[in-house]
């Protein structure tokens, strides 16, 4: 009896290290097949070229509500940038739709009043055809640098002033337009579009 008690507590120990071998042998090649598949994702990911987005694409990506331009330069630059992708590019509907409306992010509610949205993108694809048919194009613009704009306060609000140059090309002739900018603070702090007119460059001053 001695012997084959022995014998049993021998058995059990053995199916105990089977077991537990068994186990780490499973883990072992979860790991692999893991590593695996991690190894082939990353290669897959690294052959893969980076896909560019166009510059429309990346207008209609960019969320103006946590990325709003910080400066009257920029909030010019970035309604410049909207206005050659709009002009200039063949948009689908649905893409003119949405540009046209981000854009209206950068305007002041007093200019919102005056150009409701539907009013506003009306006036804008007359205005784009009309660039089509005369073969228009915003060809680059430049913003006046910080030194050259203008800010004052009145009745407790403030403003800014600066120009914007547009070099434009029609069918083969080039000529320059100039324009003047004028912004406003809103409640939030953000500079927003009042309006703008054709301006000289002198007016800079």
């Amino acid at each position: 009896m001695g012997k084959g008690s022995d014998f049993m507590k021998g058995s059990k120990k053995s199916s105990k290290n089977n077991t537990v071998m068994s186990v780490i042998t499973m883990i072992f090649i979860g790991c692999v097949i893991v590593g695996s598949f991690a190894y082939l994702y990353n290669r897959e990911k690294k052959d893969k070229p980076d896909i560019e987005l166009t510059e429309v694409q990346k207008l209609l990506v960019m969320d103006l509500e946590r990325t709003y331009p910080a400066t009257p330069r920029e909030v010019v630059k970035l309604y410049s940038r909207f206005s050659m992708c709009i002009h200039n590019d063949d948009l689908t509907d649905e893409e003119f739709k949405k540009l046209g409306e981000k854009v209206q992010n950068l305007y002041a509610k007093e200019l919102i009043e005056e150009n409701p949205s539907d009013e506003y993108l009306m006036n804008l694809a007359v205005e784009v055809a009309e660039y089509h048919k005369s073969e228009r194009k915003i060809k680059s613009y430049t913003i006046d640098s910080g030194n050259s704009i203008v800010t004052w306060k009145e009745d407790g609000k403030e403003f800014a002033r600066l120009l914007a140059t547009y070099s434009l090309r029609e069918g083969k002739e080039f000529n320059t337009v100039h324009q003047e900018f004028l912004l406003q603070k809103d409640e939030a702090g953000l500079y927003k579009i009042l309006g703008w007119r054709l301006a000289e460059k002198a007016d800079a001053n």
